[in-house]
């Protein structure tokens, strides 16, 4: 048998990858993944051989034992693969890998996979995306659509409601002028006060939508500029780099945001959006959604940052800021 091994990536690592990723759901909220000897259970079943004998084999190659075709076969069978996921064609076994992840997201409740900006393999995206999103109660992983709600009109600055992101699908592309006075006017409506945190923004802009929008910070492999939105079923996900400093967070979560207030995504798409740190920004914003979203992003940091007037504190302005009105006898309660 020739050796497939390539790049690290040997039949070991790919077949204790599908006991990682497959999993099945043991009730509404939880998930296993599958044991050896379920999967021996099944080799042995396809092959004739004894169970005991079927789950021998699979501990083996999951030690690096070498395996026959058919026995390989078998076991991709079992996880939902073709017999080419552990074959030496390397653009076969990543479109198996691909085609895998984007399933387990569907069964995630996301939907098909849309790349915003991103020179890393979408193997890597959909895999960072799987693991973010299995924790999610398995009450969001349902695939199941809600109904489209009626639109609120061209004068409201959150547009009409799709199906997942509560937000209208745009038309044309905005300038700069007219995304600096939407984002404006979204602080206005959301009646926030400067200084405002992301978080702080979500959370009114998920009341106004009737529809919360939940910010994660997870660990995106030191990915430091990418965000991942996640519309799911009930809620819009955004994750962030745990490990990115706080203003840079802050720039990938409004980036997301203004994401969902133009209505970028189409319904159930999911985006990953971002350069990992290091990379050249030059082509960065070809896509007019990027472009849009990254000055809104922009846009949005700056305003929240605006020092407060002094009859208009929020209890995030800062003591100096306090002491100033305090001065003018503006106070909060």
């Amino acid at each position: 048998m020739p050796d497939r091994a390539h790049r690290g990536d040997s039949i070991a690592a790919r077949l204790n990858w599908l006991f990682d990723v497959v999993a099945q759901p043991v009730d509404d909220r939880t998930w296993r993944s599958f044991t050896t000897a379920e999967v021996g259970r099944a080799l042995a079943e396809a092959l004739g051989d004894d169970e005991r004998a079927g789950q021998a084999t699979v501990e083996r190659i999951r030690t690096g034992a070498q395996a026959r075709d058919d026995q390989l076969a078998a076991i991709a069978a079992f996880f939902g693969v073709g017999p080419e996921f552990f074959g030496n064609d390397l653009a076969l076994v990543d479109a198996a890998r691909d085609d895998l992840l984007t399933r387990a997201l569907t069964g995630c409740g996301a939907q098909p996979y849309s790349i915003c900006r991103m020179p890393v393999p979408a193997v890597e995206r959909r895999e960072q995306l799987r693991r973010a999103l299995r924790p999610v109660p398995a009450a969001l992983r349902s695939t199941e659509r809600t109904e489209p709600r009626p639109s609120q009109g061209q004068g409201d600055h959150f547009g009409g409601s799709d199906r997942d992101s509560g937000t209208a699908m745009t038309a044309a592309r905005m300038t700069a002028d007219q995304l600096h006075a939407l984002c404006r006017a979204l602080v206005h409506d959301l009646g926030l006060r400067t200084p405002f945190t992301p978080r702080e923004l979500c959370q009114r802009l998920g009341e106004r939508r009737d529809r919360p929008i939940e910010v994660r910070a997870i660990d995106l492999a030191a990915t430091t500029g990418v965000g991942h939105l996640a519309p799911l079923p009930d809620a819009d996900h955004i994750l962030v780099e745990r490990d990115a400093p706080a203003p840079q967070q802050a720039v990938v979560i409004y980036h997301e945001v203004i994401h969902l207030v133009r209505g970028h995504l189409d319904i159930g798409d999911t985006m990953t959006c971002g350069l990992p740190a290091g990379e050249d920004t030059a082509d960065a914003y070809d896509d007019w959604r990027e472009w849009e979203a990254e000055v809104g992003a922009r846009t949005l940091s700056r305003l929240a940052r605006e020092r407060p007037r002094p009859n208009q504190l929020s209890r995030e302005a800062s003591p100096a800021d306090h002491s100033i009105a305090a001065a003018f006898g503006f106070a909060l309660d």
